[in-house]
Formats: C-alpha cells, sequence, structure tokens
C-alpha cells in the first residue's frame, strides 16, 4: 500500500540528497511543501509524480492540509527564520490532530532538527531546541535528527577551479568542528523512514567526522589536488552577509522593494521572513560563538545507523573530485605526490 510522506523545505540542500532516495524507490507516495512558485516549478520537473504545492507553513491551516492523510512527516525548519518555532509548533500540531482524525493513517513524525540544542543562546538552536521539547510532549511517535554543519559547504570543485585556489573561511579556521556529509544524513533519514517502529521516541546526534578545522579540511584537499589551498578568514561584515544571503540565494519577492534597507533586508526578504532584522542579529552571535568554539559530535550514532563508515573528509575530496572528472594526485600507497603535483605546488602552476 502506497503512504503519502509530506515533506518540508524539499528544495533545500537536506532534501536534495533525501527526495532522490525515496522518489519512485519506496513505499512513499511524497507530498512537497514548497516555498514559492519557482520552487514548485522546478520540483515538478524533477519529481513528476510527486504531489507539489506552495505551502506558507505559518498557517495553521496550510499545515493541516499538508499532513491530511499522510503516514509520515519529515520536517525540515527554514533557517534562519524568525518564526521558525511557530512552523514547527503548526507541523507538530498539525499532526496531532491528523493522528485523532477518524480513518487516519499517521505513524511517525520525523524532525531534522540540529546539533547542539542544548546552546540556547543561539537563535536556529534556541528555536529547535522548543521545538524538540514541543514535539517530545505530543502524542506522536517520533524521530529527531540532529545533524552538525554540512561537509558539502566546502566546494571542492569550486576551489580546483580557482588558478590560486583559496578558501573563504566564515569563522576562526583553527576552530574544529564536527561535519556531516549530506549523502550519509540522507541515506541515515531513508532508513529510520523505512524502519520506522525501531527508531520511535530516539534523539540522534548525526556527524560523520570527529571534529575538524577549516586548515585541516584544506590540508586533505591540498593533499588530493597537489595544489596549495591558502586559507583566507571573512570579514566580520563579510560573514555576517554570507551567513544571511545563502538559505535565500536565487529566491526574489516585493516585500520590502519600495523601502531604502540595508542589505541585509534585502537578502531575509527574498524569503517569507517579516523580521529579518532578528534573522541578522543572530548572524551575530552565531559568528562569535564560532571564534571561540564549534559544536562538536562523534560519528558512533551515524555508524550504526549506516551499518557502515560515515564519510571522511578524506573520503569526500576524493568523490568531489571524481564528479569533476579529476582523480587524486596523491599516492595512497607511497604517501607522495607526482612530481607534476610538486611543481604545481611549489611553482604555482
Amino acid at each position: 500500500m502506497t503512504e503519502i510522506l509530506a515533506v518540508t523545505c524539499p528544495g533545500g540542500n537536506q532534501c536534495s540528497y533525501l527526495l532522490p532516495l525515496l522518489y519512485e524507490k519506496s513505499k512513499f507516495k511524497l507530498r512537497l511543501a514548497a516555498r514559492s512558485q519557482s520552487s514548485v516549478s522546478r520540483l515538478k520537473s524533477t519529481y513528476p509524480n510527486a504531489e507539489v504545492k506552495q505551502i506558507d507553513l505559518v498557517s495553521p491551516d496550510a499545515c493541516r492540509w499538508l499532513v491530511q492523510g499522510a503516514t509520515a512527516v519529515y520536517h525540515v525548519g527554514p533557517p534562519p527564520h524568525c518564526q521558525e518555532k511557530e512552523i514547527g509548533f503548526n507541523m507538530i500540531d498539525a499532526a496531532v490532530a491528523e493522528m485523532y482524525r477518524p480513518g487516519n493513517t499517521f505513524r511517525h513524525f520525523v524532525y531534522s532538527s540540529v546539533l547542539g540544542t542544548q546552546s540556547c543562546d543561539l537563535m536556529l538552536q534556541d528555536h529547535r531546541s522548543r521545538v524538540e521539547k514541543h514535539l517530545f510532549l505530543s502524542p506522536l511517535n517520533y524521530t529527531i535528527l540532529q545533524p552538525s554543519n554540512f561537509m558539502d559547504a566546502y566546494s571542492v570543485q569550486n576551489l580546483v577551479q580557482q588558478k590560486i585556489p583559496i578558501m573563504k573561511s566564515a569563522w576562526d579556521p583553527l576552530i574544529r568542528k564536527s561535519l556531516v556529509a549530506l549523502h550519509d544524513l540522507a541515506e541515515a533519514a531513508v532508513i529510520v523512514l523505512n524502519e520506522r517502529e525501531k527508531h520511535f521516541y530516539a534523539r540522534y546526534p548525526l556527524c560523520s567526522t570527529l571534529p575538524v578545522s577549516d586548515f585541516d579540511i584544506a590540508y586533505l584537499i591540498s593533499k588530493h589536488t597537489g595544489t596549495l589551498i591558502e586559507v583566507q578568514s571573512l570579514t566580520f561584515a563579510e560573514t555576517v552577509e554570507d551567513i544571511l544571503k545563502s538559505p535565500y540565494g536565487g529566491e526574489s519577492s516585493d516585500l520590502y522593494v519600495a523601502y531604502e534597507l540595508p542589505s541585509y533586508f534585502e537578502y531575509a526578504s527574498r524569503g517569507d521572513d517579516t523580521r529579518p532584522d532578528l534573522c541578522r542579529e543572530d548572524a551575530l552571535v552565531l559568528i562569535l560563538f564560532y571564534l571561540t568554539r564549534g559544536f562538536k559530535g562523534n560519528p558512533s550514532v551515524l555508524r550504526w545507523l549506516l551499518g557502515r563508515e560515515p564519510t571522511t573528509v578524506d573520503d569526500y575530496v576524493k568523490l568531489e573530485l571524481e564528479k569533476a572528472g579529476l582523480s587524486s594526485q596523491f599516492n595512497c600507497h607511497t604517501g607522495t605526490w607526482s612530481l607534476r603535483s610538486i611543481c604545481r605546488w611549489f611553482l604555482g602552476y
């Protein structure tokens, strides 16, 4: 019997890896809640047999429609968003109402939260910790996933295309933090959704690596490309702008168009967040946090879920080079580089 899986933020980073593993390959029929009409068009083109609709998750009634007749929900919150807590509450309350509807088939609510919800000084962690609590206190069968920073944010292919490769570090490049590969996270999510009862009431911190620094990552990329990767720290202001514009890249709306507002309003107004100033304040706090510490986790839980070793940074770099049609310049048997690579390293060609 086909089951409906309602998915939020289907055009985001996580779902770009998750949906291909589920679409017409599992027991689920996908119902996707898109944020914009342009997202609806892209998703319908990619997943023509999925049910796709533009949904305002701030509306409780819209959330009720989304979960009606569904068997499971995979909820990803929209960061950074000043109403993420309300959106999470709406989704949980809608699922509870569906669970009590006569003839319902609802069985499972999977919430993709974030690592480090103990750190309530940060808006993202604070909102998601409150959503976790709301879910914990609900009558739903739930599973909470807590992914760490995304490994895929480090664009190896972009670096190898640069004549003089420079890694821009938004934080102190010496600060270590744990990373998760998006394909590891997607595979773990599929396992949780398919196995269902085995994961009821569990909370899984998901990391592919132990803590690593940007310098560690730059070294590994250099090792495999045979080209020295320079690490440069962004200024405080550059980092704020980078954080705010990244979730909304390519989106546009008419909100705030008639007003002269700082650039951070322009970025956030591309979404549906009416208080982007709060998002900017959170970006400031987040940067201060990463100047002195990082979110650290252990890959043991992910290793158990996947039944294999999670992706290391070394693995990730080699996979990205393969996607670009390149091979590693590092000889793993001898621990050396080719003469050509050594010349490129020292002479810069």
